[in-house]
C-alpha cells in the first residue's frame, strides 16, 4: 500500500418473560435476545455490503478503472503489484457476484473480522443502528480490516477479542489511517495486529507475501515521516506463523 500521511467507525405472559429474565446470571444474556441481536447486526451488514458492491460494479459497467483507482490502498512491493492485487479484487466478474452475494456468504466472507467486531468493547454494538451502520459501511469499503490488542505477545488474545479495536486499512475518514499509526504512534510500546481482507477470502501464496513486505514497507515509511529518523532501529516487526489462511499476523515491538 502507498500510504501517505497527508492523504490519508398479555400480562400473564410478560411476568413470566420477566422472570426468566430475572432467573439468568447477571452479565449474561438471553440466546433469544444474543440471537435477535446478532441477526439485526448480519442484516445490516448485508445491506451496506451489497450496496458497496453493486455501486463498484455500476462504476465498472460505465467503463470506470476501479482497480487502477484503489491500487495505491493494496499492500504490496511496488505499483506493479499493487494494481496486480487490485485487478483481482475488483475484477468484474467478481464485483457483480458479490453485489448478488446471499446473505449467508456474506456473513462467511466477514467472519474472521466480525466476530472479533462482535466481541470487542470499542466496536458499536447492535442497540446502536446508525453507528452500527456507519462503522460497517466504512469496514465494508476498505480494502483490508485491522485488528488490534495491546500488548504485542507473540500470540493471539487468549481471553478473547474483548479488548481489542478494529479499524479499516485505509481509513479515509482519517488524516492518519495506517498500520503505524493504530500500533505505535505517540507513546505505543507496540501492539498485535491482525490484517484482513474486508471481503476475507483467503490471501494466496503470492498474496501474502506481497502484503508482508507491503505493512514492513508502509510503518517504516510512514515512520519516518512522523519523525522517527532511526525507525528501523527502533521497531521490530514480526510476522507470525499462519493460523488461518485468511489472516496476516504481526507483532509489531518498540526495541529497548
Amino acid at each position: 500500500m502507498i500510504a501517505k500521511k497527508s492523504q490519508l467507525s398479555s400480562v400473564s405472559r410478560s411476568g413470566m418473560a420477566a422472570n426468566r429474565s430475572e432467573s439468568l446470571p447477571r452479565g449474561r444474556k438471553s440466546s433469544s435476545k444474543t440471537t435477535a441481536k446478532q441477526k439485526r447486526l448480519e442484516t445490516i451488514l448485508g445491506q451496506v455490503f451489497r450496496a458497496h458492491w453493486r455501486a463498484v460494479s455500476a462504476k465498472i459497467d460505465r467503463g470506470i478503472d476501479v482497480a487502477r483507482d484503489r491500487a495505491p490502498m493494496f499492500f504490496a512491493s511496488n505499483h506493479k503489484q499493487c494494481l496486480r492485487l487490485a485487478r483481482r479484487y475488483y475484477s468484474p466478474t467478481r464485483a457483480a457476484r458479490l453485489a448478488a452475494a446471499s446473505l449467508h456468504d456474506i456473513v462467511r466472507l466477514s467472519e474472521p473480522w466480525l466476530s472479533a467486531a462482535r466481541e470487542s468493547d470499542s466496536f458499536p454494538n447492535e442497540d446502536e443502528a446508525t453507528e452500527l451502520r456507519k462503522e460497517l459501511r466504512k469496514l465494508v469499503a476498505a480494502e483490508y480490516v485491522a485488528l488490534t490488542w495491546k500488548p504485542p505477545t507473540f500470540e493471539l488474545p487468549n481471553n478473547g477479542w474483548g479488548t481489542c479495536s478494529v479499524f479499516c486499512l485505509p481509513d479515509e475518514s482519517v488524516c492518519y489511517g495506517d498500520v503505524y499509526e493504530i500500533t505505535a504512534s505517540g507513546f505505543s510500546v507496540g501492539s498485535g495486529l491482525r490484517v484482513c481482507k474486508s471481503v476475507a477470502e483467503p490471501f494466496l501464496v503470492f498474496e501474502r507475501r506481497e502484503a508482508e513486505v507491503g505493512i514492513e514497507q508502509e510503518f517504516y515509511e510512514n515512520a519516518l515521516s512522523d519523525g522517527d529518523l532511526d525507525a528501523e532501529q527502533h521497531w521490530h516487526i514480526a510476522f507470525l506463523q499462519v493460523t488461518d489462511r485468511r489472516a496476516i499476523d504481526v507483532d509489531i515491538n518498540q526495541i529497548c
